[in-house]
């Protein structure tokens, strides 16, 4: 069985907690960076053209915060009806495998996101003229926080592997 956090446990870490937490704020961002963009267009009001930027780097930030909250709690996509039919050594298996799969996808967006942020990083947005790597830094922490998952969920498998011996 998975030792990752499910709905029924209410115990979270402080980081979990603090993710959530940086995830609403993004969110409420978004939201009032959006409301911002359609009330100036209804009523006709000019100097909120920076909103919709705004509402877009909030909705990045969220949306990479959301995956990693989302397999931190063990909610991302999976076949849990079909792998608990299985034996414990076959669910150990596939949770490894799982795991080296998210460590590669992971390794994989950090490189990728890197050469982004090296090439275009600097490059100013069109309205606010921030840095356009502020939203690739989004990709970055992401699979950063999830290689450490990874990693994580890997040692306890090893662990558990050592014990049982």
């Amino acid at each position: 069985m998975s030792e990752t956090l499910h709905l029924d446990q209410r115990l979270r870490s402080r980081p979990e907690r603090l993710l959530a937490v940086v995830g609403v704020v993004m969110f409420m961002i978004t939201l009032l960076a959006t409301l911002a963009g359609v009330f100036s267009r209804y009523f006709n009001l000019h100097g909120f053209e920076w909103s919709f930027e705004i509402a877009t780097l909030a909705f990045i930030w969220v949306t990479f915060i959301g995956t990693v909250l989302a397999e931190l709690r063990d909610e991302n996509v999976r076949f849990l009806g079909l792998v608990s039919m299985l034996p414990a050594p076959a669910r150990a298996a596939l949770d490894a495998l799982a795991s080296v799969a998210l460590l590669v996808i992971s390794g994989w967006l950090l490189y990728s996101a890197s050469a982004v942020l090296m090439r275009s990083g600097w490059t100013p947005t069109p309205v606010l003229r921030w840095p356009a790597g502020l939203t690739t830094l989004a990709l970055i922490s992401a699979a950063s926080m999830l290689a450490i998952i990874a990693l994580v969920r890997l040692g306890r498998l090893y662990t558990r592997r050592e014990q049982v011996k």
